[in-house]
This record gives structure tokens, C-alpha cells and sequence, in this order.
């Protein structure tokens, strides 16, 4: 797999682990992240600091993504910004390329770096109908952590996959005390469970990425708050032996910041085709 198609699937990866959402101990049953889940997202909203880290044999040195924005959970709108670090020169992407993305009920804006002179008409951000995402899973970087800011999703997969978790103990997040749970992601079961389009598009990244389990760790306040996520994926060398672990933070829960969208002149409304045509544009 050439360089620029390996941190496409990396990236793509990424898209993955969101849109599904340690050491021993006696195992629980799902519960206490089933209630997590819903009284996370009953809040309202909160602000996010992601950090994910990519390793794979075609790339010299891992690349790594930092940033953070806000989410409601209630209107499903919100932003994310992030930077990324350790791309070689060689790739063509410049030394530390940016990405925004603009949640707007179903739609999604992505603006970035990476997109310089790629888009139609000048434009200088992509709009995409996120409802039919799924059907162009494993697509390049529009797909970059979508879903990410809901770690509810991540916890519905969880729960759909019928898995149980283990609690592993606690610790302070941002000086708020948390219960740390482990469990694993059957990603073909939670998608059959949960059906529509997630189905075939796990199916498809099973399929890619050669990966059907996502281990995921949760960490939940005394208020059954969300206040960290961390998922893990590694893939075997057949699909390029990526190791991804994403690390997301919740905070300030409550009211969040109104949304404004791109105006239109700026904007290129990506098809499923399009978004095909992009994707083999960086192999």
C-alpha cells in the first residue's frame, strides 16, 4: 500500500471507531454504560479534547492528531478541529496539516489543509449528507472522526454487541473522580443488531480493515458522565498493520455554542461518487 493510501485507510480507520461511538477484575454486565450513555446524552452538550495517535508499516513515523470543539448532543451540532503531526515530507501534505469539521443536524462540513486545490469550483470546504456516510465507508479524509464527538454511539455499539465490561478500577479525570471500564466492540454484531446502513458498512470495514473487534475503554462519573473514551484498533499486516488508539475528553457539560456553516459559494456538496473520486485520488 503506497504511503498516501496508507494514511488515508489510517485516517478512515479513525471514521470507524466513530461512527460504531486494561487490567483484570470481575466482570459487569453493560449497565453502567447503558446509563452512561443516556444520561450523557441527556445533558445537553460538552466540549471535547481528542488526541489519537497512527502507527503502520508504511509510515517511518506515527502521526498524531490533536485538538478538540464542542458537541450537542441535543440539536446534533457542534465543531472539532485538529492538527496533525509526523507526516514525512514525502507525503505531499505539508508538515502539519489541519482539519475542521461543522456538524449541522445531518450535515457534516469539512474544511482542511489537505483538501488545497482538490475541490471543484475553488471550494474550500466539502459538505456531506452524514446519514448516507455509510455507504461510502473507507473513503479518505471526510471521514476523519465522525461520529466522535457522540461518544454515545460508541456506548450503543457497545451495548448492541452484547458485550459485558469489566471494571477496572478508578481514576481522576480532569480532577473528577471516575469508574474505568474495559470491554470490546464486536463490530459485526453491533451493526447487525442495530441494522440499516451501519450493517453494510461494518460489514465493508471488517472486510478492509480485517478487524471485527474494537477493545474500548470508558471512564464514568459518579453522575453516570462520560468523562473519557478510548478506543483501540489494530489491523493485521494484510491491511497495512495500522495501530490506532483514539483518546476523547469530555467537559463543560451543558449548553454549547450555536453553529454557523459555511456559506455555499465555499462549499462543495460531495456525492458518494465524489467522495470515491477523492479517495483514489491520495492512492
Amino acid at each position: 500500500m503506497r504511503l498516501r493510501a496508507l494514511i488515508a485507510a489510517g485516517l478512515g480507520s479513525l471514521a470507524i471507531a466513530g461512527i460504531l461511538g486494561g487490567c483484570g477484575s470481575s466482570a459487569v454486565v453493560v449497565d453502567p454504560l447503558a446509563r452512561a450513555a443516556e444520561a450523557t446524552s441527556n445533558v445537553g452538550g460538552a466540549h471535547t479534547e481528542l488526541s489519537a495517535r497512527i502507527q503502520g508499516t508504511g509510515l517511518p513515523q506515527p502521526v498524531s492528531l490533536d485538538g478538540g470543539g464542542y458537541f450537542n448532543f441535543s440539536t446534533h451540532e457542534g465543531t472539532l478541529t485538529v492538527q496533525l503531526t509526523g507526516f514525512p515530507s514525502a507525503a505531499g501534505l505539508g508538515s502539519q496539516p489541519t482539519m475542521q469539521e461543522i456538524y449541522k443536524g445531518s450535515d457534516l462540513y469539512v474544511g482542511s489543509s489537505l483538501f488545497a486545490g482538490e475541490l471543484p469550483t475553488g471550494a474550500k470546504w466539502m459538505k456531506i449528507d452524514i446519514s448516507r456516510l455509510g455507504q461510502a465507508a473507507g473513503l479518505n479524509p471526510s471521514q476523519l472522526l465522525n461520529g466522535e464527538s457522540n461518544p454515545t454511539q460508541i456506548l450503543q455499539y457497545l451495548k448492541a454487541s452484547g458485550a459485558s465490561v469489566a471494571e477496572v478500577g478508578t481514576q481522576r479525570i480532569r480532577g473528577v473522580p471516575t469508574t474505568h471500564y474495559s470491554g470490546t466492540i464486536n463490530i459485526e454484531k453491533a451493526a447487525a443488531a442495530l441494522g440499516g446502513a451501519a450493517d453494510g458498512a461494518a460489514q465493508k470495514a471488517v472486510s478492509t480493515l480485517g478487524v471485527s473487534d474494537l477493545p474500548v475503554d470508558v471512564w464514568v462519573d459518579s453522575h453516570d458522565l462520560v468523562r473519557r473514551l478510548q478506543v483501540t484498533l489494530s489491523t493485521p499486516p494484510s491491511a497495512g498493520h495500522l495501530q490506532v488508539q483514539i483518546n476523547l475528553e469530555l467537559f463543560d457539560f451543558g449548553a454549547t455554542p450555536p453553529v454557523s456553516v459555511p456559506a455555499a459559494s465555499e462549499t462543495f456538496e460531495a456525492s458518494s461518487t465524489g467522495l470515491s473520486g477523492l479517495a483514489a485520488a491520495a492512492e
